[in-house]
């Protein structure tokens, strides 16, 4: 039986995703859960063998995973990884990809897939990495920014998986408190108004995600794996 599993996914790059992911990781492992992480494509890596978030989920999730496993494609250039990859002169195979990934949900109780940016980044040729987490029927969780420009980014992610019928667990908002902007502490408020957001909070950047809302990613993503 496959282990269920969501896909983190940020509105932007540098939104708080990859802390998200590594507090949710120590969050289900704390719980006794065997905790699998995936992130297929790292980008931005000035040695390959140190892939800064790879090794920072592996740490979280306290995984003994090969690197190869979790991160297959490691690149130079902080850029998208379908053009990282193509200026590096590697071809990022989709079905590689989805072959580790099964592997890994058959080892682990749970499995998060870190993404690299937002949805519509291109991860492979004539892949985005929503196509990808269609065709892997994963529910994703997002992760925002709080600043000036989220709520139009949010909207955008949400109402994208839902065009797409992808199933949102939730959004989080990423942030440093206080709020250092009447942007920052008035955006969650206008966020909770559209239901397509499904906002869950708003946790302090750095500190672990709340109980709360740990408690409500699980068990909605429980019930998204279905039976």
């Amino acid at each position: 039986m496959r282990a269920p599993a969501l896909f983190v996914a940020g509105t932007d790059t540098g939104v708080g995703k990859t802390w998200v992911a590594t507090s949710l990781c120590r969050a289900l492992a704390a719980r006794g859960l065997r905790v699998g992480v995936f992130k297929p494509a790292e980008t931005g890596c000035a040695d390959p063998d140190r892939p800064a978030d790879a090794l920072a989920l592996l740490e979280a999730a306290g995984s003994a995973e090969p690197l190869d496993a979790v991160c297959p494609y490691r690149l130079a250039e902080p850029l998208a990884p379908a053009v990282a990859a193509r200026r590096q002169g590697v071809r990022i195979e989709p079905e590689l990809l989805a072959e580790r990934f099964a592997v890994l949900r058959e080892r682990h109780d749970v499995v998060l897939c870190e993404g690299a940016g937002g949805l519509l980044v291109p991860l492979a040729a004539g892949l985005l990495s929503a196509d990808w987490v269609e065709a892997q029927g994963l529910p994703v969780l997002l992760v925002a920014r709080v600043g000036l420009g989220t709520i139009n980014h949010t909207l955008l992610s949400a109402r994208c998986l839902g065009a797409r019928g992808i199933a949102l667990l939730g959004t989080i908002l990423s942030a440093a408190a206080p709020p250092a902007s009447v942007a920052e502490a008035t955006n969650p408020e206008v966020l909770a108004d559209y239901p397509e957001v499904r906002l869950l909070g708003v946790a302090a950047h750095g500190k672990e995600v709340p109980e709360s809302i740990v408690d409500v990613v699980w068990a909605r993503l429980a019930t998204a794996a279905g039976p």
